[in-house]
């Protein structure tokens, strides 16, 4: 199996991961959402059981989710999907910087991390890194047509 596609099945797993961890949360309970590290106003949300915390959790279960279908279709295990070169790029993008921003503040607060949010941020650089190789390792491939 070739690097790229191995990068993209990384990538498709790590967000497939993200989507069910967050698609569960409404159905397991303030607690999730509190191991979650959620905003505090989703914490009250799931509390008083109103609907912004399970829309919210969709939501973003929602993207994770679209997230891992272009990497399964920048690995080719999937038809070509509209705008793939420009979504998998504005991932990798995303995700890399939802990595990288704990180093401010591991600098400026690292009291107030938990090893929740280290792990997170770690995951999700290797999810962008993992995006971005195989982006550009298979950029000729998904050229439109």
């Amino acid at each position: 199996m070739k690097f790229e596609k191995i990068c993209f099945l990384i990538a498709a797993g790590i967000s497939f991961f993200g989507a069910i961890i967050h698609w569960i949360a409404p159905f397991v309970g303030v607690d999730w959402y509190m191991f979650l590290t959620s905003p505090q106003w989703v914490v009250t949300s799931a509390k008083a059981q109103t609907w912004q915390a399970p829309a919210g959790a969709a939501g973003v279960g929602g993207l994770m989710f679209l997230c891992g279908v272009y990497a399964c279709a920048g690995a080719g295990l999937t038809k070509r999907i509209p705008l793939s070169r420009c979504a998998l790029c504005t991932i990798s993008l995303i995700c890399i910087v939802r990595g990288a921003l704990i180093v401010p503040l591991l600098i400026k607060i690292p009291e107030r991390l938990s090893a929740f949010d280290i792990t997170a941020s770690f995951v999700w650089l290797i999810a962008g890194i993992c995006f971005a190789v195989g982006t550009v390792s298979r950029w000729n491939v998904m050229r439109p047509q």
